[in-house]
């Protein structure tokens, strides 16, 4: 929403926002040093009578369905949009890329949006994430080209399409469809179906750049355009990486492609294959392979991605927007390779809305192997969510402890503090893994400051 204001406010626009009290960086400082004014709490006054657009997002009405702002502008007859319909007016174009799936959407967007901005096509794009290389999240150009993340969440009330469905993809990258969150589709199959959806709105002339290895084989059948496929290593797909070595804080790597050969500063195997997919789809685009080469090795990466915070009195911080276990597997298994003898502590805050239902459980296994130690931080609970459907963090802690022993619940943050003090070591590597919230930004803030002294 932030980027989207900025995009907005670089239109001409005169932009004004509000969200819950406890506004938190990255966020804050963005809007502060962009000159973005907004209300911390929502009341009915916030609401500017004449005001042309109000734009929603999902999370407030997820929280509150009678959140107050909302109400006064359906009652003032003040035009009402939910954030994907505004993308679809504003910035999506007749060369419309979408990245969709379960993991790897933010990275591949900003890779393949950077890669078109080398090329100077001027692209628009939407990212969930904020790259260095790109600077905002949301930008919205004369180009006829435009890179966007594709979530499946619900565009603004539970019943609506999920976001995705507005994009109009012309070129679709799927990563994968690994059941998420169950809060919104009670099972796999219709989880599923949401994709089958969004695969069917790409033209015969489009494209479908999907990864055979996570994606399910009946829906890439449904496509009725060509079918590219990648992968990390899998050899039997059109684009997969042949071979690659680290160096210092670079990994060099080959694709099986003749001439696509590059270094990155991303870390791991699953960043790798989340630059696979992105050269696929550059090179189906017939992007110069040498200006594909020159801006994967210049991608400084998303932040708050997997974000290296620094080293403190001998030990290694990093702070990851990693919640579903995939991706959670995905970045400690980045970090184990890159430290491949430290003794690797993770603190795991598991706030996201689809991991407060038991059902999720079993998603777990083997998920902290790489790991030496993890503590769950506070694990929350929504009323709307049945007590005998609500996960504990002795739930969490007795489903990880299946394939990880190392692994105790901790709700206190100056207890978390007190233990890394007393038990963290010279050369261990920390990091912090939620998405997002005050409270964890709070701690994370907490123990950098302590570590500092």
């Amino acid at each position: 929403m932030g980027a989207l204001a900025k995009a907005l406010k670089d239109l001409g626009w005169q932009v004004l926002g509000s969200d819950r009290k406890g506004i938190y960086p990255p966020m804050s400082i963005f809007l502060k040093e962009n000159g973005l004014a907004y209300f911390e709490g929502y009341e009915e006054k916030n609401v500017p009578l004449d005001a042309d657009l109000v734009v929603v997002g999902y999370s407030p009405l997820l929280i509150d369905a009678n959140n107050p702002e909302y109400l006064m502008a359906k009652k003032l007859g003040l035009k009402v949009v939910s954030y994907p319909e505004v993308l679809k007016d504003l910035l999506i174009k007749e060369n419309s890329i979408v990245v969709a799936g379960t993991y790897g959407k933010t990275t591949i967007t900003l890779l393949i949006s950077w890669i078109l901005t080398c090329s100077g096509k001027n692209p628009c794009f939407m990212s969930g994430g904020i790259s260095p290389d790109l600077k905002d999240g949301v930008k919205i150009t004369d180009s006829a080209w435009s890179v966007v993340e594709g979530d499946e969440v619900p565009s603004l009330l539970k019943a609506d399409p999920p976001k995705f469905m507005f994009y109009r993809p012309k070129y679709l990258v799927l990563t994968a469809t690994k059941w998420d969150h169950p809060e919104i589709y009670g099972d796999e199959e219709s989880y599923l179906s949401a994709f089958k959806k969004l695969i069917e709105l790409l033209p015969e002339d489009g494209l479908l750049v999907y990864n055979p290895d996570s994606v399910n084989n009946d829906l890439v059948q449904t496509a009725k355009c060509p079918k590219v496929s990648y992968s990390l290593n899998n050899s039997s797909t059109d684009y997969y990486i042949k071979s690659y070595s680290h160096n210092d804080n670079k990994t060099s790597f080959e694709l099986n492609k003749n001439d696509i050969a590059s270094k990155t500063l991303l870390l791991g195997k699953t960043n790798l294959e989340n630059i696979c997919a992105a050269i696929a789809t550059a090179d189906q685009l017939k992007i110069d392979k040498k200006i594909i080469n020159q801006a994967i090795a210049s991608f400084r990466g998303v932040k708050i991605r997997l974000e290296y915070l620094g080293k403190l009195t001998g030990k290694y911080f990093y702070s990851d927007f990693a919640q579903h276990p995939e991706k959670v597997k995905g970045s400690l298994t980045a970090l184990r390779e890159h430290y491949p003898k430290n003794r690797i502590i993770c603190i795991y805050d598991p706030s996201a809305t689809g991991l407060k239902y038991r059902k999720i459980l079993d998603w777990f296994e083997g998920v902290f192997d790489n790991a030496d130690q993890i503590i769950i931080g506070k694990v929350g609970f929504l009323k709307s969510i049945a007590k005998e459907e609500r996960v504990s963090g002795h739930d969490l802690v007795k489903a990880i402890y299946k394939t990880q022993k190392n692994v105790f619940y901790e709700p206190t943050d100056e207890n978390i503090l007190k233990w890394l003090i007393e038990n963290s070591k010279e050369d261990n590597v920390i990091v912090f893994m939620s998405s997002g919230g005050l409270k964890f930004t709070s701690l994370i803030g907490k123990i950098i400051r302590n570590f500092k002294k």
